[in-house]
């Protein structure tokens, strides 16, 4: 998938400013105090960018089981996660702690946990869906990204303004996949960036546009004469005006026999023999994906050599629009 677009980026841009009250509420349920987000800058960010960052940050690791499958990650900086453990205690964060101590990490990971909660909910109202949060973890030392980032092979980073009360001016940053940013980008800008997957009507619609005026002639011109008797005429596939301009484009087509989510140690584990137990039970339709997106299930057959797929069941045009805020 081509890099996010600038247009892309402004739209996130716009949509993460709507959150910030919803989610300066959930840390302000967490920290007892006053709490304003506000500013946010959006851009991406090469992943040799970040892991090249050495000060040592708050790190908490979420993500929802409804909404992709990709980890997402809120960091701050040391200092700021003192304060916020001494206000989580329920102190007024005056004198917060030089330092936070590894057994200390348990209660600002329980805070995190809320606040990743309060985001599932503001985004959850956006795209219509209740998206519940699967993990939430969090540890002190150098940015950490899960692998998930190394495959996308670049971040979308979001630096808020994080005010605490009177008590402290800081940063929070929320990282995502480029995937998952573009769930949170608006509409208009998801369609300009040219990635969204259109079905045949709105295709013979768009196409319609472009060729409704080739049938007219131009001033000053005679129509063509019409094809003389005999003459073969045009074959009708039977498809929208204009949509033939386009059947030469060619689709990367897969078929998804199923998933499974592994640690890293279970992957450097696997040697000849070993079974990868995947989410799909047996004789359960396989998936069929053009250019990443679902829009057919089926069954696998065998042709002489060769595995097929005899398809079953089209996705609607509705679900596969549906199915574009959740990557498949």
């Amino acid at each position: 998938m081509p890099d996010i677009t600038p247009v892309e980026l402004e739209g996130i841009q716009s949509q993460i400013a709507e959150y910030c009250p919803g989610l300066a509420l959930a840390f302000a349920e967490q920290l007892n105090h006053e709490t304003i987000l506000e500013s946010p800058v959006v851009r991406e960010v090469p992943i040799q960018e970040l892991l090249a960052r050495d000060d040592s940050v708050l790190c908490s690791q979420f993500h929802f089981n409804n909404l992709l499958t990709s980890e997402s990650l809120f960091v701050v900086s040391e200092e700021t996660a003192a304060l916020m453990l001494d206000l989580v205690k329920g102190n007024s964060g005056a004198n917060p702690p030089a330092q936070v101590a590894d057994d200390q990490i348990p209660a600002l990971e329980t805070a995190m946990t809320g606040v990743a909660r309060g985001l599932g909910t503001v985004i959850g109202n956006q795209v219509g869906e209740t998206l519940d949060l699967e993990t939430c973890n969090s540890h002190l030392g150098t940015l950490s990204l899960p692998p998930v980032f190394a495959m996308s092979g670049s971040a979308v980073e979001i630096t808020f303004s994080f005010t605490i009360n009177d008590l402290s001016d800081t940063q929070l940053t929320l990282f995502m996949t480029p995937d998952m940013a573009r769930v949170l980008a608006p509409a208009e800008s998801q369609q300009s960036s040219g990635d969204q997957l259109l079905d045949q009507d709105e295709l013979a619609a768009m196409l319609g546009d472009l060729t409704s005026g080739l049938d007219a002639p131009a001033p000053g011109l005679q129509p063509t004469a019409a094809a003389p008797t005999g003459a073969t005429p045009a074959p009708d596939l039977g498809m929208p005006r204009g949509l033939d301009m386009i059947l030469d484009i060619p689709l990367d087509v897969t078929v998804e026999l199923g998933r499974v989510r592994m640690l890293i140690k279970d992957v450097l584990e696997l040697s000849s023999g070993s079974i990868v137990e995947l989410d799909r039970v047996a004789g359960e339709p396989v998936d069929l994906l053009v250019n990443g997106r679902l829009i057919a299930k089926g069954e696998v057959v065998v042709i002489e050599d060769n595995f097929g797929i005899r398809v079953t069941e089209i996705i609607s045009p509705v679900e596969r629009v549906a199915g574009l805020g959740r990557g498949r």
